[in-house]
């Protein structure tokens, strides 16, 4: 399975597939390839395992949400052991970031002083204007 990006016919909608699982791995949670090896065993500088860690949550969210799967985020939260909705929405919101962006992210090549605390305030949700906002 490879990365891949889908733009809908209509240009409403993006689908990012991005093929990694969160698992454990020295008894730490962290990002796992298809191949179930640690993503970024070290945990060096050169990738923030925070942030992917994040993005990928995030649309893991969004798809059960687009499903059915869960109602809302108070429920996601309540289900994934985090005791505010509040945080849960805003880490739903890294899926609204522009693709660019997101591919960034996952291949660490985005500013090295942007971090998970960065993307927690509302941000725009023109993706040129976001891209202003976060140095790109």
């Amino acid at each position: 399975m490879r990365p891949n990006i889908n733009l809908s016919r209509d240009g409403k909608l993006i689908q990012i597939f991005i093929p990694a699982q969160l698992g454990r791995h020295s008894g730490r949670k962290t990002i796992l390839s298809p191949t179930g090896q640690p993503v970024n065993p070290d945990r060096n500088e050169e990738a923030d395992v925070t942030l992917i860690n994040a993005l990928i949550r995030a649309h893991r969210w969004n798809r059960w949400l687009a499903k059915g799967k869960y109602e809302s985020v108070k429920e996601i939260a309540a289900d994934e052991g985090i005791n505010s909705p509040s945080y849960a929405s805003r880490i739903l919101r890294l899926t609204l970031l522009a693709p660019d962006i997101q591919e960034a992210i996952l291949n660490s090549t985005h500013p090295a002083t942007l971090t998970l605390a960065d993307f927690m305030y509302p941000f725009p949700q023109v993706w040129e204007l976001q891209r202003k906002r976060f140095g790109f």
